[in-house]
């Protein structure tokens, strides 16, 4: 049987990235891990992954929370290291 940690293990993302799906798609940890590890198989995933991250930076900002977005700020750092590059799907259909 394949635990939590294989399946983070699998999916190519850290379990801060999983923490930051969860809590940001209101999943439970394995369906997070699932998302996304299939959102980051799109060419879209890896921008998906990176605003997720920001939204929580600045929930946590909203909140008060100044030591969360401090910490939630270096994981966005290692993710932007991690899962460069991608198509931002909402600026695809913008017109020039």
């Amino acid at each position: 049987m394949l635990t939590l940690q294989d399946c983070i293990a699998l999916s190519d993302l850290t379990p801060e990235e999983l923490m930051v799906i969860a809590h940001h798609e209101h999943l439970p940890d394995i369906v997070a891990v699932e998302k996304g590890y299939a959102f980051l198989q799109k060419e879209w995933g890896n921008p998906a992954l990176r605003q997720m991250m920001l939204d929580e930076v600045s929930a946590a900002l909203r909140d008060g929370r100044k030591q969360a977005a401090l910490e939630l700020l270096a994981q966005l750092r290692e993710c932007c290291e991690k899962h460069p590059g991608g198509l931002d799907r909402r600026l695809q259909h913008r017109e020039h």
